[in-house]
């Protein structure tokens, strides 16, 4: 077994590779949810062609998708910090 934190030396390597690899592939999820979105906002916002009301719809539509963006990415930093605290 490697070295680590208390966390990590509770682990056997393929537990520890398990939980890595989870949570690996969560903050790649993450990052793909989180671009999609803001990509949708962005096209959205520049499709737009018509009457004041649709373009605030879209613009109401942005201003909700950005704060789970900004809530998904809080989160995911703090769970990043609080992985790495294990590895030490």
């Amino acid at each position: 077994m490697h070295s680590g934190g208390r966390v990590r030396s509770m682990l056997d390597d393929a537990e520890w590779e398990r939980l890595s690899t989870l949570y690996n592939g969560w903050i790649n999820d993450v990052a793909d949810v989180l671009q999609g979105l803001a990509t949708a906002a962005q096209d959205a916002e520049r499709s737009v062609e018509g009457p004041p009301i649709a373009r605030a719809v879209v613009a109401d539509l942005r201003t909700r998708i950005e704060a789970p963006i900004g809530e998904l990415t809080d989160r995911t930093n703090t769970l990043t910090v609080e992985m790495a605290k294990f590895q030490a």
